[in-house]
């Protein structure tokens, strides 16, 4: 058997995917974010974008080739021809030592970057090889020409790709042409998540994030009309705590999304994570962190607001709701939940809160992260002693807690 070269089944693999997006290809197209000056995001700070070349990232697809055909060669040895399952990567782990090392107690950096490829790769083969997600940031800051030539050689590569996704900007979407998204579609990109985060300018100003209001609907409506189905993350809370703003922020928001009509729209209110630029103008006073009934209302208005149907989702754990589904079939239901919670007694909703955050899996996470020091502990131990001698400062001393826990990451 010829040695093999770790590189040769190794691609570039970026930092993160979206929620939804666990049986997908991670594929890189570019590095990093082109505009990297969120105040909230911290995911990109400190690095520097560059898109890949066409042959790059052909290249890439070239080693996922190799590698799927690595896989099923020792699937056939193993007398289980065409299917990937755990015994088979064990199996090839074991059987390519010049690629993988002695796992796990003798791995090369070269050879770690490949099983970490080995792991992307193998986990997408087992559910079908259906779903491509394209990293970084923004996937469409390439040339359209360069994108839809990646596209084309990828499905060609792998007739089983049904739905490719990624991130964009909408900005960068408001500056494509209508014939060149179609054509983008036409070669398979099937998704754009795009971060809207609110439709208020003073908002988005503030938070530094590079389009407004009107670009969000321009770019909206071009992916849209294009055929490209549209995921729109809306931001609860991004206006911070005061009352007026709060309503100005939720209310453009929802303007915005009535004139895009986003295939979906994905609830990700704010957590001011103590790795993120936002935080240290939250310690100075700048910035007034929502509290969780401010964000809870604002949720409330947006089931209220919206005027055309579409799926709706908050499932990420920054929200103290989880729902999801079609929002005219579900419009009611959700917004007898969230009465339901709001006529609570206050020390009944600061329960409520607490346990959510608490027992719904965030502080797990936390925790697998290293991040459940002393100081949180205390503080959830301190919240939970409140709340049970029915303290004065109780809701105070839970609003604390939960933004601590929310500060050190999102699962």
């Amino acid at each position: 058997m010829a040695n093999k070269n770790p590189a040769e089944y190794t691609i570039d693999m970026g930092p993160m995917g979206p929620i939804g997006e666990g049986a997908a290809l991670m594929l890189r197209v570019n590095r990093n974010c082109p505009w990297n000056q969120c105040l909230f995001c911290p995911v990109y700070k400190g690095k520097k974008f560059a898109s890949r070349s066409i042959a790059e990232i052909k290249r890439d697809i070239d080693a996922i080739l190799r590698l799927a055909d690595l896989l099923e060669t020792v699937s056939g040895k193993m007398g289980l021809p065409g299917r990937i399952k755990r015994e088979v990567i064990g199996e090839l782990i074991r059987n390519y030592s010049e690629i993988y090392g002695e796992y796990p107690v003798n791995v090369t950096r070269e050879q770690w970057l490949a099983l970490q490829s080995l792991s992307n790769i193998a986990n997408w083969l087992i559910h079908g090889a259906k779903r491509v997600f394209l990293q970084d940031a923004n996937a469409l800051f390439l040339k359209p020409g360069d994108l839809t030539e990646v596209l084309r050689y990828l499905k060609k590569s792998f007739p089983t790709i049904d739905t490719i996704t990624s991130y964009a900007r909408s900005k960068t979407s408001a500056q494509r042409s209508l014939a060149e998204l179609r054509e983008l579609k036409e070669a398979g990109l099937s998704w754009c998540f795009v971060g809207i985060e609110s439709g208020c300018d003073d908002v988005l100003d503030f938070m530094r994030k590079g389009a407004t209001k009107k670009d969000h609907i321009e770019g909206g409506q071009k992916l849209m009309g294009s055929g490209i189905n549209l995921a729109a993350f809306v931001m609860p809370g991004l206006a911070g705590d005061d009352r007026e703003p709060a309503q100005k922020h939720i209310q453009e928001t929802i303007d915005a999304l009535n004139e895009i009509r986003p295939t979906e729209v994905r609830v990700r209110s704010l957590a001011v994570l103590e790795s993120a630029p936002l935080y240290a103008k939250w310690k100075s006073g700048e910035f007034k962190a929502p509290r969780e009934d401010r964000m809870v209302e604002e949720l409330k208005i947006l089931l209220e607001g919206l005027t055309f149907d579409c799926t709706l989702e908050t499932l990420q754990l920054t929200n103290a709701f989880t729902l999801k589904g079609k929002l005219a079939a579900q419009r009611e239901t959700w917004l007898e939940q969230i009465d339901r919670y709001q006529t609570l007694p206050p020390l009944e909703k600061a329960r409520f809160l607490l346990d959510r955050y608490l027992y719904d899996g965030y502080l797990t996470f936390v925790s697998s992260w290293g991040k459940n020091d002393f100081r949180l502990q205390a503080m959830i131990a301190e919240a939970e002693r409140s709340l049970e001698e029915q303290s004065d400062d109780a809701i105070g001393k839970v609003e604390q807690a939960i933004l601590a826990i929310k500060s050190k990451g999102i699962p």
